[in-house]
């Protein structure tokens, strides 16, 4: 016991004498300071008090108090990352948004080119308000009718190229049929245009749903056709003008009772995703 009070004592002895070192030393270099710059001894004294009070009070405050507003600042900028994680996993979301606008905004500047562009056919531009999930294939309604012109028969366009025909019209709207319905008796007449813009004449059948190809009937089976000719409308059968874009050459194969080829072909890009279309009539025809 004896011994531990012994220590006790010593590093008490340690500690005044620490302290007593440092106050000698701040009061020595108050003393030099103002000898150097001519201040009377009276200053002196209470320059060491001073320099004594800031290195054992003021400063340690100081230090305490840039701590708190460290710490303070620190917290802010945590908030701030915890708002900013929040809208970033919200990002989805308006990346979305974004991407939608943007093709949209492309695709209406496509149709605007098309427009001022087109010498061969005169267009008038509607906006999709309605296409049915269930019959997503089948039909679509537009915002155009009678009081705009438009006619039963009457072909329509995307910004990329040939969708369907004008089935049904009223005063404000009109209901489309689009080329990839299930009516077995949505033909088409069309061409296929090889390299050196020779055409082999033919007819779309039919959609062909599980392939997602149109399934044409090529009458010559002699006519060379390879996996990427373009197919367009012929302009035979007096319904769609000739010319229009419909999808190119996917796959061909050889009738086996019949004189002919049979031909898979692509449809037209973004065929199952657009905002705008055209009523389209040929330019000598429009009233």
């Amino acid at each position: 016991m004896r011994k531990k009070s012994g220590d006790q004592v010593s590093k008490f002895n340690r500690l005044q004498k620490i302290i007593l070192g440092v106050i000698i030393t701040f009061l020595t270099l108050g003393i030099i300071l103002r000898v150097v710059s001519g201040s009377t001894t009276g200053n002196f004294i209470y320059d060491g008090i001073s320099m004594l009070k800031y290195s054992m009070i003021d400063y340690p405050l100081q230090t305490i108090r840039g701590f708190t507003t460290d710490f303070a600042n620190l917290w802010q900028v945590h908030e701030e990352n915890d708002q900013l994680r929040y809208e970033l996993s919200k990002n989805p979301s308006y990346k979305a948004k974004y991407e939608n606008e943007k093709a949209k905004n492309e695709e209406l500047s496509k149709a605007l080119k098309i427009s001022d562009e087109d010498e061969r056919f005169s267009h008038t531009w509607a906006n999709v308000i309605d296409r049915d999930v269930t019959t997503w294939n089948n039909t679509i309604t537009i915002d155009v009718g009678e009081k705009d012109g438009i006619q039963k028969d009457q072909a329509v366009v995307s910004v990329e190229g040939l969708i369907g025909k004008v089935v049904e019209v009223s005063k404000y709207t009109s209901k489309v049929k689009l080329l990839t319905s299930e009516d077995k008796l949505n033909t088409v007449s069309i061409k296929v245009l090889d390299e050196d813009g020779n055409a082999s004449m033919g007819i779309l059948e039919s959609y062909d749903v599980g392939k997602g190809r149109y399934v044409i009937t090529l009458f010559d089976e002699g006519a060379e056709i390879k996996k990427g000719m373009t197919v367009m409308t012929s302009g035979n059968g007096g319904v769609y003008p000739s010319g229009l874009l419909i999808g190119e050459v996917e796959s061909v194969q050889a009738l086996i009772s019949q004189t002919g080829q049979t031909i898979y072909a692509k449809p037209i890009k973004n065929f199952q995703s657009f905002e705008y279309v055209s009523v389209v009539v040929p330019k000598g025809d429009a009233s």
